[in-house]
């Protein structure tokens, strides 16, 4: 893999994985390290959330490549979703070798972190040209909006030469001008009561 993986959040992820169903799907989804548990349980949120009757299997952070492929046979879904966040070099070696035992129906879905990736694509040729073909990167909504929403009060704040406490204290005081970027600074501050007040 050579490109940057497109970022794509968990809700878009699940609806690509909905419109490959019944395909041999192999996904890799890239995210910060210590957020496997959380995102393999927000992906199972979303692909439910589309209320189509897919089944969905899950193997835990706790798992290693070999369980992966001691217990694959047992498990049923038309998505499986691996935490191999944790995943060694020599777990991706392992799965090199024992790749055709990944083959199956439906998607799998690999969430594993950019390094853990990188050891992949450079230890295991036969799994890469697998897990390379289809990676995305997760996209992170709720850190971008706070980026995005720093951003906008830092311009408030240039615009209108005040600090956020003197805008509350002015709201509470009802001496507040009603224009509307002083209501969009309240809101942003999680203040949305006192527009009201001002």
């Amino acid at each position: 893999m050579t490109a940057e993986p497109r970022s794509l959040g968990t809700a878009a992820l699940s609806l690509r994985l909905s419109t490959s169903r019944g395909m041999a799907t192999y996904v890799t989804y890239l995210i910060s390290p210590g957020e496997g548990a959380r995102i393999v349980a927000e992906i199972e949120e979303e692909v439910r959330a589309l209320g189509e009757d897919m089944t969905i299997a899950t193997v835990g952070v706790s798992s290693n490549a070999a369980r992966l492929v001691h217990d694959l046979p047992a498990i049923v879904g038309d998505v499986l979703l691996v935490c191999a966040e944790n995943y060694s070099e020599a777990d991706w070696r392992f799965l090199d070798l024992r790749r055709s035992a990944l083959t199956r129906e439906g998607a799998v879905v690999f969430v594993t972190t950019p390094a853990s990736f990188a050891e992949l694509m450079q230890v295991a040729p036969n799994l890469a040209s697998w897990l390379g073909g289809l990676v995305f990167s997760h996209k992170d909504t709720d850190a971008l909006a706070r980026a995005q929403m720093g951003t906008r009060l830092n311009a408030l704040r240039v615009w209108s030469g005040k600090s956020d406490t003197e805008v509350l204290e002015e709201a509470e005081r009802g001496t507040l001008p009603r224009d509307p970027e002083y209501a969009e600074w309240l809101v942003l501050l999680g203040r949305g009561d006192l527009l009201d007040a001002s």
